[in-house]
């Protein structure tokens, strides 16, 4: 069976009370990836469709379409949000890090993101001045707003908010925030799902960027040519969590119950919408967790992660709504998806969820048709006619429309150039593959029907190192400095890793990795110097000491030559004919041994693999002298020897020469050998051209939006939220309004991941149209049944979606049995 894995980055959009449209949305995220971990522990199940069936069982049967010839995974491993984005996006990253529920959430959305629980209440003698006047602002808003208001139950909240405190925030910082800990600590995995502890799969990780926005900013230098140095504000403030499933089964997370004041502090600042909710502070959690009763275990370390030591202590930092700076969040996750490791074949997806596409579109549309309906004649409101807009509303649209709806054309244009180059480093090892498998083979002995001894794989890796470096000419200089310079910057970011934690246990400063980065380029010059003056250990062109550095430190080019070999072995996979004797379960034993090496390597990078005694070093290195050479090489020996990266090379030698060998069938032996041994050989041609994707997946990514107004199976035309109302505040002001987002939100996204998973799978197996058709049908019936008796404000929301489904897939599920009369009839009645 074939295996691919159809990996998926999200990003989140801000939009208000489109936060509850957005958790439905979650919630098939989750349930999806669960039915994968599920559907690869256990199988699909047996027989035909259940009418208690939940959606993630019905999932199962959707992936198992694609067996045998298939086996689909599916995975979200990076996330990131903003403002509402960015609170759905903490909760689904704990979700998914540690198997949980999300039910505690929607239940936040769905009870407690109403006006009236969110509201302070008024004080004092405006409240009763309000009051008096109520009628006057009913009547200002109902001409205004008359569009939006037919529905009694919002018009009668709102009447109530334009009561509640003038000039200052109408909502209530401190019980959102009770809230969001309440359903952070509710979320507990059923008895179904804890045979899993993590929807992360082995040897994988789970990256969450969450963007805040600092009001006064941070200071920040840079070095110029004149003056030397500038000082800008930085307001952009983006909190980074993760978690990982090490190759031992042990789970690194930061999303565990300890880290929920962390999470839920993340959560509220993203959120802190300006004029809706006061701004975010870390008294405000003090406050909220003193009145609680609770604790924030790691406080310090959290505030240190977040904030740095900056002259600004973490206590005085106002935070606001993340959508102000930085509303689309791609950059995070275009950077983040470079260097994650697969055990198999990826295909990559950007998934981003838009709540408001084309919402202003629609807007002005509706006014050009409806000129008297009371909006067009507000001065700062749209004008359809051309005519300037007037001072309210360009104050409005310059504070608030305008940097929330900038377009993502240059993150869409960089993941164009970034596919470019991966097609291109495609076709340069294309190009080199026959020269190199040439050279390879004249290295290795003609038989290669016996496994190879560690020391000849060995001898023959390093005589094919010699050979690409000597064939290379004076190219070999170019490339040696851009890998030179790419080891520099990866150990000058881990010493002052090193050294700044080793500075927050003694009360010691930050140290800047391009201090660390300034003292090891005077250490290579120093050497180099000693070279150009014939002094000194020389090997070619290259002082001793500087191979010594590379051979010591370079993790990089190993887990590059490891992902090579895994890229090559499930290109000769796919390729490979019927006729061969192909083992998929020793293919996926060698991939998992070597991932494991890469798992290795990349704790080489940690802070966590190592211990004081190192730190303590890194800290000598960044207080030596800048021209301090002997220390700087001392610590770079130290920091050389608790690598080891030869004996993690001795290892990856012995497995690689007898499972190589032992595993696959004598044709496609010298293509993955050649690969393994004559790496130095595509190195050189690939680092040069393509620097940024060397510790890539190498895959091209494919973007995918999900939004109301996409072409949905049931509706496709698309789907009007009812949430943006009101200036997207409008789901706050109706329950009925927000369990129709909700449930908009789980169906938008059940369509579009079936789709997503069904085009991954295409170029290797096409399913039935009927069959699909099927399995889509039962899945939203499925969503249906499971909210039933949840969603009780619109009697009629569930039976008429139910009819609704029926009247557009019955035909196309060919014999599968539509939805009886009876269920109908307990659906209308239950609700």
């Amino acid at each position: 069976m074939k295996q691919i894995e159809l990996r998926l980055a999200l990003v989140l959009y801000g939009g208000v009370s489109l936060a509850v449209y957005m958790h439905g949305i979650t919630r098939e995220f989750l349930n999806l990836v669960r039915a994968s971990r599920r559907l690869e522990a256990h199988g699909a199940g047996a027989g035909a469709a259940a009418r208690d069936e939940t959606s993630t069982e019905v999932y199962q049967r959707f992936l198992a379409l694609f067996a045998p010839t298939l086996d689909l995974r599916v995975v979200v491993d990076v996330i990131a949000g903003a403002s509402a984005g960015g609170v759905n996006g903490v909760m689904l990253a704990r979700a998914l890090a540690h198997n949980l529920s999300l039910d505690g959430h929607r239940d936040l959305w769905l009870e407690n993101a109403d006006v009236t629980r969110l509201s302070n209440e008024p004080v004092g003698l405006s409240r009763y001045l309000k009051g008096s006047i109520a009628p006057v602002l009913d009547r200002l808003v109902g001409i205004a707003l008359k569009s939006e208001l037919g529905d009694p139950e919002t018009r009668t909240k709102l009447r109530q908010f334009m009561q509640a405190r003038w000039f200052t925030p109408p909502f209530s910082g401190e019980r959102y925030v009770g809230w969001m800990l309440d359903a952070a600590k509710g979320m507990r995995a059923d008895a179904s799902h804890s045979a899993t502890p993590s929807l992360i799969p082995q040897g994988q990780s789970l990256d969450l960027f969450v963007t805040v926005t600092d009001f006064h900013g941070a200071r920040r230098r840079f070095a110029i040519d004149d003056p030397v140095e500038v000082e800008e504000t930085e307001h952009r403030l983006i909190l980074r969590y993760s978690a990982s499933s090490r190759g031992n089964g042990e789970i690194v997370s930061d999303f565990t119950d300890a880290r929920i004041p962390d999470l839920i502090f993340s959560a509220r600042a993203t959120s802190a919408f300006p004029g809706a909710f006061p701004p975010m502070t870390v008294g405000e959690m003090d406050r909220v967790l003193k009145e609680r009763g609770e604790t924030w275990p790691l406080r310090g370390i959290f505030l240190h992660r977040a904030f740095g030591r900056s002259e600004t202590p973490p206590e005085s930092r106002i935070l606001v709504d993340g959508s102000v700076v930085m509303n689309k969040p791609f950059q995070p996750v275009i950077e983040a998806i470079a260097g994650r490791p697969a055990a198999r074949e990826v295909v990559r997806r950007i998934v981003y969820v838009d709540p408001m596409a084309n919402v202003l579109g629609r807007k002005d549309e509706a006014l050009a048709a409806d000129p008297d309906s009371g909006q067009a004649a507000a001065e700062d409101l749209v004008h359809p006619d051309g005519t300037l807009p007037g001072f309210f509303r360009v104050i409005l649209a310059s504070l608030a429309h305008i940097p929330r709806n900038e377009p993502i054309g240059d993150a869409l244009e960089q993941v164009e150039d970034y596919n470019r180059d991966v097609r291109q480093v495609a076709e340069v090892i294309a190009a080199a593959e026959p020269v190199v498998e040439r050279e390879v083979g004249s290295i290795l002995r003609a038989d290669l029907d016996r496994p190879m001894t560690v020391p000849e794989l060995t001898r023959c890796r390093m005589l094919a190192n010699q050979r690409a470096h000597a064939s290379a000419g004076y190219a070999y200089h170019g490339y040696q400095r851009l890998k030179l310079s790419g080891v520099v910057t990866r150990v000058s970011e881990l010493l002052a890793q090193l050294a700044t934690a080793r500075a927050g246990t003694v009360g010691g400063t930050v140290t800047s990795p391009r201090d660390c980065e300034a003292r090891i380029e005077t250490w290579l010059a120093h050497h180099h110097a000693e070279a150009a003056s014939g002094h000194g250990g020389v090997e070619g062109p290259t002082p001793q000491p500087i191979i010594r550095f590379l051979r010591g430190l370079d993790v990089d080019y190993r887990i590059r030559r490891l992902r090579f070999v895994i890229r090559r072995l499930n290109r000769l996979y796919r390729a490979a004919g019927a006729e061969m004797e192909l083992r998929p379960a020793e293919m996926d034993e060698l991939k998992s041994t070597l991932y494991e090496q890469v798992d290795h390597l990349g704790q080489r990078w940690s802070v966590s693999f190592y211990g004081a005694e190192t730190a303590d070093a890194a800290a000598r290195l960044a207080a030596c002298a800048p021209d301090d050479v002997e220390t700087i090489g001392e610590v770079l020996d130290q920091l050389a020897i608790r690598m080891g990266l030869a004996d993690l090379d001795q290892l990856c030698d012995d497995a690689f020469s007898v499972m190589a060998y032992s595993y696959l069938p004598q044709p496609l032996r010298l293509p993955l050998v050649a690969a393994y041994i004559g790496f130095a050989f595509y190195d050189l041609v690939t680092l040069p051209v393509l620097r940024r994707l060397a510790s890539s997946e190498y895959n091209e990514i494919l973007i995918d939006r999900i939004s109301p107004s996409d072409p949905h199976a049931l509706r496709p035309e698309g789907v009007k939220l009812k949430g943006n109302n009101l200036n997207a505040f409008g789901a706050f002001f109706n329950r009925r309004w927000r369990e129709h987002d909700y449930l908009w939100g789980r169906l938008s996204a059940a369509d579009r991941l079936m789709t997503m998973a069904t085009r991954a799978a295409a170029p290797i197996v096409a399913v039935d149209p009927q069959a699909l058709a099927a399995v889509r049908r039962e899945v939203f019936l499925a969503i249906l049944r499971e909210e039933d008796g949840r969603l009780v404000a619109d009697r009629r929301l569930v039976p008429d979606l139910l009819d609704e489904v029926e009247r557009m897939l019955a035909e196309g599920a060919g014999e599968a049995a539509p939805a009886s009369k009876e269920e109908v009839s307990s659906l209308s009645a239950s609700a």
